[in-house]
């Protein structure tokens, strides 16, 4: 039945791409991932399709946004809403998360691959150690890195690689960061709720949270710039780089914010000297951290980035 399914579609799409070579006509094909078709060598109709990648709610969609809320519920449409957001989430996870991947035929275990999406979780935004991940799994670590990208090309999460200048730096970290797409999907994989906007884990969800607006903005906007991260071997770190060292973005769940609280951006400017240093956070508001040598940073509630950025004002 399965296959029978995948021959039509690919016949489908060169029927799709008779039709815009030969007539008028357009088309919309929506699908979660075309990793089996790229697999199976099949017409992707290249340079005749625009691709379009959906993403969660976005900060401009909803009105009277609260942050705390969507930190715990995540921005999916039909979660954020949700009366009954344990279970609406807990569905998804099972019926699409590991059911649709199995019935794509993307994993033959599928239970060390459910295990893997509860380590993942508690691997989310922090470097990728796969060997450590596979133990904590009980398979090979090229298992695990397969794993890893079948989320990314079901487009359930992303790889951010570190910042590199032109010039080899063997201070810096080679190994990437994943973030999954949705904070409400890392919850209820960590089996975790915020009642306030305090902590390491609801920095750690506001970091994910501030990434997937980045991300959506870029290609909503069809902006052109990279993001990456900046970590060097000592511990510095930068959470994002955007373009060629142009912004540089600390986030810090934190209401008051000091030079002491942000060493890495520090460092990272006196080396790259972006053109902006910003500290995105809960401070009540806008203010300069002037620094000894005279440089500054800017410290910003978190509303005003998010507006400043659907405003094309950060990149």
């Amino acid at each position: 039945m399965y296959e029978t399914a995948c021959n039509r579609i690919y016949t489908l799409l060169d029927e799709v791409h008779w039709l815009i070579e030969n007539s008028s006509a357009y088309f919309i094909l929506c699908g979660s991932s075309a990793r089996k078709l790229k697999k199976a060598g099949v017409n992707l109709l290249g340079g005749r399709a625009w691709r379009y990648e959906f993403f969660p709610l976005v900060y401009p969609e909803i009105a009277n946004f609260d942050l705390l809320h969507a930190l715990n519920y995540g921005l999916i449409p039909s979660h954020y809403s949700a009366q009954h957001w344990t279970k609406t989430v807990k569905s998804y996870i099972n019926d699409y998360l590991k059911e649709e991947i199995r019935a794509e035929g993307l994993v033959r275990n599928l239970r060390s691959f459910a295990q893997f999406l509860d380590v993942a979780a508690f691997s989310n935004g922090e470097l990728l150690n796969y060997t450590n991940i596979a133990r904590d799994c009980a398979v090979d670590a090229k298992t695990i890195k397969e794993y890893f990208q079948i989320l990314v090309d079901t487009l359930l999460g992303y790889y951010i690689y570190p910042y590199k200048d032109k010039v080899k730096r063997e201070d810096l970290v080679a190994s990437p960061k994943f973030y999954f797409f949705d904070v409400g999907v890392v919850n209820m994989l960590k089996k975790r709720t915020f009642s306030e906007l305090k902590g390491i884990e609801a920095g750690a969800a506001l970091e994910n949270y501030i990434l997937m607006e980045l991300w959506a903005y870029r290609a909503l906007c069809e902006k052109e710039f990279d993001i990456h991260f900046w970590r060097t071997n000592s511990g510095l770190e930068v959470d994002f780089v955007l373009g060629d060292a142009e912004v540089a973005i600390e986030v810090k769940i934190s209401s008051s914010i000091s030079s002491s609280d942000i060493h890495g951006l520090i460092a990272f400017q006196n080396e790259y000297k972006p053109k902006t240093s910003l500290v995105v956070s809960c401070v009540p508001r806008q203010r300069k951290l002037v620094l000894s040598n005279g440089q500054s940073i800017d410290i910003m509630p978190w509303r005003n980035f998010l507006e400043m950025l659907w405003q094309g004002k950060i990149m």
